[in-house]
């Protein structure tokens, strides 16, 4: 059960601000650099005193210029803001944020801030919540009252599904085997497992299943700390739903409905902040980089994706899903951002060294809808 152990060190991570960071003393030293020259070159050398911050004294942060010598990090060193500056006309229809496996709309699998941001720009934008820890086939049931609240509330025939993770499956599964194909104008999904997720086949492997019932006890124990859809949990149907080894079949059974436009994106990162070899290659081509930046994965996902990625051919992923298996309908390349990033968590912030802000991105997204007519 060596896996297992990851999702619950995924669950119960805090979501509250970091730990206060104690701030050097505000002292002025005796020999500071007279130039930016002077402070880079002694940084160079192994000479500068960083018990002290050059930067704030001498008022060189912000000023304009890159200070990659500061004891801090120089805002000006920022990577500039990735995709267009959004704008547009609000979707014709109501958009349901479906999240993913684990998630719920307040975990750290959640939209972070992205109901509030679509609305402000005019969209009319509902949250799905579903049970974490459960079937596509379960979880799509429960999604469906979303989209059929949306739609009284609304008075509009169709809405606009944007889903992270698991989120695409269990809408593929309301789309085509629930019959939702004529109420559903799209289906954008982010990073979801269309093809499997080996961490699924890895844990399902190394769980035994004289110990599922104690473990969904658990989960819902868990689920309920943060969902409203928490108290009920089927582990192995959860992941079964989203293995490697039944996505194929899930996919015969579920096909594309004629009626909707799919859409993907795949998040792209590395533990190493090193680009995979094939990544050009698996991205089609697009990936949504600025020159000689690459996204750094983050720690607690470091386990689980030399799994995701197969050690004997690694494919580029996001940490949860590779970039092969979240290719559906239209893919539209990838997204510098690990499976937390995608969704904002866990801090929120637009990623300095890559320029990638998630709220900037759905704003993009569902303008691009709207000006496709839906």
């Amino acid at each position: 059960m060596r896996w297992f152990p990851i999702f619950f060190l995924l669950l119960l991570v805090a979501c509250g601000d970091d730990a206060p960071q104690n701030e050097p003393a505000d002292q002025e030293p005796e020999d500071l650099p007279e130039s930016k020259l002077d402070a880079a070159d002694q940084t160079n050398q192994g000479k500068g005193d960083f018990s002290l911050d050059i930067c704030k004294a001498r008022n060189w942060y912000n000023d304009g210029e890159c200070d990659w010598f500061c004891p801090k990090r120089d805002e000006d060193c920022n990577a500039d803001p990735l995709g267009p500056d959004p704008q547009g006309d609000p979707a014709q229809y109501p958009i349901v944020l479906a999240h993913g496996f684990m998630g719920s709309p307040t975990s750290i699998w959640a939209f972070l801030n992205v109901k509030e941001a679509l609305e402000a720009d005019g969209h009319i934008v509902y949250e799905g919540e579903v049970p974490p820890f459960h079937s596509p086939q379960v979880r799509a049931e429960q999604l469906a009252p979303t989209v059929d609240r949306a739609l009284a509330e609304s008075g509009a025939d169709k809405v606009n599904i944007i889903a992270h993770s698991m989120g695409g499956v269990d809408s593929r599964y309301l789309i085509s085997t629930m019959g939702y194909g004529d109420r559903v104008a799209s289906l954008t999904t982010i990073s979801s497992p269309h093809r499997g997720t080996n961490i699924a086949d890895a844990t399902l492997s190394l769980t035994p299943s004289i110990a599922d019932k104690a473990l969904d006890a658990l989960l819902e124990a868990i689920g309920t700390k943060f969902s409203n859809a928490g108290d009920e949990a089927d582990l192995r149907a959860s992941l079964g739903g989203i293995s490697e080894e039944n996505m194929p079949q899930f996919n015969i059974d579920n096909p594309n409905d004629e009626r909707v436009f799919y859409q993907s994106w795949a998040g792209l990162s590395s533990i190493s902040g090193f680009r995979n070899s094939r990544a050009s290659d698996r991205c089609d081509g697009m990936m949504m980089l600025h020159p000689g930046t690459y996204d750094h994965m983050n720690p607690l996902l470091w386990l689980v994706a030399p799994v995701v990625a197969g050690v004997t051919s690694p494919e580029p992923n996001d940490g949860m899903a590779n970039v092969e298996s979240a290719k559906w309908g239209q893919f539209n390349g990838c997204i510098p951002g690990d499976h937390f990033d995608e969704v904002g968590q866990l801090d929120g912030e637009p990623d300095p060294d890559t320029g990638f802000d998630h709220i900037r991105f759905y704003r993009n997204v569902a303008y691009g809808l709207a000006e496709r007519g839906f």
